[in-house]
Order: C-alpha cells, then structure tokens, then sequence
C-alpha cells in the first residue's frame, strides 16, 4: 500500500505547483483562435500521442456553446497513413512536420506535448511552426528539454516520473477545455454590459444603454432623446491620444448594447478595402477584431463596402450575402443582420454590421439608428481615426441612405 500513497502524494505535489500563469495563457490563446477561425494543430509520441487524441476530441466537441464558433482543431496523430508514409520514406523525425507544412498558417495554434521535451519529430514541427508565424505551445515535463526553449508558451510539470507527468497532461488539457466552454473573456476584451461601456458615474446607466428598440417603452420623443444621448456618448469617445483600437472597441460595445443586439464588428478599411483595424462584440465582450478579411472578400460588410449602400437582412441562413462560416451552418440558427457603410472624403472608410441572434429581429428603425451612428463615426473620426475630413454632414451619408434593401 505504501507505493500507492507514495504515488498518490507525489502526483498532488506535481499538480500543486503547476504554472497556473502559463496555462491561463494557453486558455486565452486557444479563445482567440477560436474567435478568429484559426486552426489548432496538437501532437505528441506513444502516450502523449493518446494525450494529443484525447485533447482533439475534447477541444472539438466539449467546448461547444450556442454563442460562439466551433474550434478547428487538427490531430497529427491520427492518420497512421499519412504519418508512416512520411516516416517510413523520410525519417520519423518529419512525421509531423511535413503533415503540418500542408496546413498550418500564420495565427494558428500548434501545440506539442512531449514528457522529456526532446522528441525529434515534435521539435521539427514547432521549428516549423515558429518560421510561419504560428504560436506554438509545449507540455513537457522532466527539465523541459528543448522544447521548453523553442514554444511561445511552456507549460512545464515539475516532476521527473513520467507516469506523473502523463497523468499532468491529461488533467491539463481537461481542465483548459472545461475553462473554454465556460465563460472565458479574451486578453484585453471589454465586458460588453453598461458599466463598462457608458461609466458608473451615476446610480443606473445612461437611457442609451437601457435599450431603443422598443418604442413602446416611451414617447416618441423619449426614444428621440434617448437616441441623441447615445449619440452624445459615442463622440465622447474620440478623444485625441486615445488608440483606434480603444475607440472601436467602445462605440462598437455601445451600439450593440444600444440595439440589444446580440454581435457586431466595426471595421476600418484602407483605400484597396483592406482591414487595417477592426472591433468585435462576440460572447459578451467586446475586443479587437483579428482575421475578419473574409467578411470583405466575401461577406455582408464587401457587398456594403462595394455598393455603399446601407441593408438590412431578416436571415443570415438565407441571404448570399452573408459568408456563413461552418460552424453557422452546424448550428443552423437564424439571425438577422444590419449593416452599413462609413463614408469620409467620398470613399468607404469602414463598415460597421450588428447582428441579433435572440428575440425581436433587427428591423428598419434599428437599421436608421445605425445609419445614424455612421456618420457620427464619419464626422467625430476624421481627427483621431484619419479619416478625410468632411464638408458637410451629406459627405458622410451612404449614397442610398434611406433605400436599403
């Protein structure tokens, strides 16, 4: 009996003195990866290897939530083919490697678990990683190796039994998955709820941050007021020496708080309409917007931009132009979008869209508050976001503001 408890004792020291800093960052990274629809490589020899299985299975199907994307997550372990081919024909050593040179991009996510941190074929495929611009990360244990050297992230178990260090990873890679598909907030991301976004100055919100889609509430010159107010607070936030990351971030979070909708993106778009800065309001925060290109190659807020045209769209499962990603067509739920399109010194300088994915869908008075908030984008950033600074109100006005479609 005394090798169990010996065993037992040994294993909870191990877990006391994991680097509970650097698993957060593994947590975070894996959250914007998914936000952003990058790709999740994991790989990993003889145990590890089932660890690596193990931790594929998890992060695809146990992080699932209604309210964001699905991981797309990758095994390298798992197709004995195309793994043996590689190291029967060109070494063990490129295994993984030459499966991730297929792949991976820029942005994604490669994890490697290797107990002594000295696997040959791991190592390779983190050097290759690092070359492409990936983040890399590493579950070692013993001294770390080199691998512990080469990764962007390294979570070490201090223990030299290898038995102890297996048993870590597994119990690491459960409990980053279950933080995932609790409620996980991005590195830097605002909470998208009133205090936050209009300030605690006063006993209850501002009347912009109780919700203005229901007119019934009040007169009509109540949601008037309401909708200046809102108004009001958005120019507040071009302060000069304040990042156009920050300023996105809150004028975005106040829309979408104001329409009660339920996500949104603001986008800043060049002169050739490519992003060179963006929001996003997703899972009840608000953050800096990476890897949204495709909504302007191929999404709702391109059509926007290349007919400058403000539009309003009852189902996203039924309007072409909305670039459904795979997850939206796994979840199959129908939502309702608004968007239009920021104008300055004759040119679509942005695109800002809301989406509502709960309860009263968007309609054409939401869609002329945002039109509304556009041009004070418009006008307010011309200072602070380098926009051209217009002649007149009409400068910042789409060229059908009123005939959406």
């Amino acid at each position: 009996m005394d090798h169990i408890r010996t065993y037992i004792i040994e294993l909870h020291h191990t877990l006391d003195n994991l680097p509970v800093e650097q698993i957060e960052q593994v947590i975070q990274v894996l959250e914007q990866a998914r936000l952003e629809r990058r790709q999740v490589f994991i790989m990993g020899n003889g145990g590890s290897a089932s660890t690596a299985t193990h931790f594929v299975c998890d992060l695809a199907k146990n992080t699932r939530r209604s309210d964001c994307p699905r991981f797309c997550v990758i095994g390298l372990t798992d197709n004995m083919a195309i793994f043996s081919a590689y190291a029967n024909d060109e070494g063990y050593e490129s295994a993984f490697a030459q499966q991730l040179a297929n792949l991976v991009h820029f942005g994604d996510i490669v994890i490697g678990i290797s107990t002594s941190g000295n696997s040959p074929n791991v190592l390779h495929a983190i050097k290759l990683a690092n070359e492409v611009g990936a983040t890399t990360v590493g579950l070692t244990g013993f001294d770390g190796g080199r691998l512990g050297g080469m990764v962007s992230i390294h979570v070490h178990v201090p223990s030299n039994v290898i038995e102890h260090v297996e048993d870590t990873h597994l119990a690491l890679e459960h409990m980053i998955c279950k933080a995932l598909r609790e409620e996980v907030r991005p590195s830097g991301a605002i909470p998208l709820d009133a205090g936050a976004l209009f300030g605690q100055e006063a006993s209850q919100p501002p009347p912009a941050a109780l919700g203005l889609r229901a007119p019934t509430v009040g007169s009509e010159s109540e949601v008037a007021q309401n909708r200046l107010e809102l108004l009001a607070a958005l120019s507040r936030e071009f302060e000069p020496g304040r990042g156009a990351d920050v300023i996105l971030q809150r004028v975005l979070g106040q829309t979408v708080l104001a329409l009660g909708a339920s996500s949104g993106s603001l986008l800043l778009l060049d002169q050739d309409r490519r992003v060179v800065e963006a929001a996003l309001a997703y899972s009840g925060n608000v953050r800096r917007g990476h890897g949204l290109e495709d909504t302007v190659t191929r999404g709702l807020a391109g059509w926007v931009a290349e007919n400058r045209q403000p539009t309003l769209i009852s189902s996203t499962l039924d309007d072409p132009r909305w670039h459904r990603t795979s997850w939206e067509e796994a979840e199959r739920t129908p939502r309702s979008a608004a968007s239009v399109p920021l104008i300055a010194g004759g040119r679509v300088v942005g695109v800002m869209t809301v989406v509502q994915g709960h309860g009263t869908p968007l309609n054409e008075d939401d869609l002329a508050l945002l039109l509304a908030v556009a041009v004070c984008i418009s006008l307010a950033g011309a200072e602070v976001l380098g926009f051209p600074m217009p002649l007149a109100v009409a400068d910042a006005l789409p060229d059908d503001a009123y005939g959406s479609t």
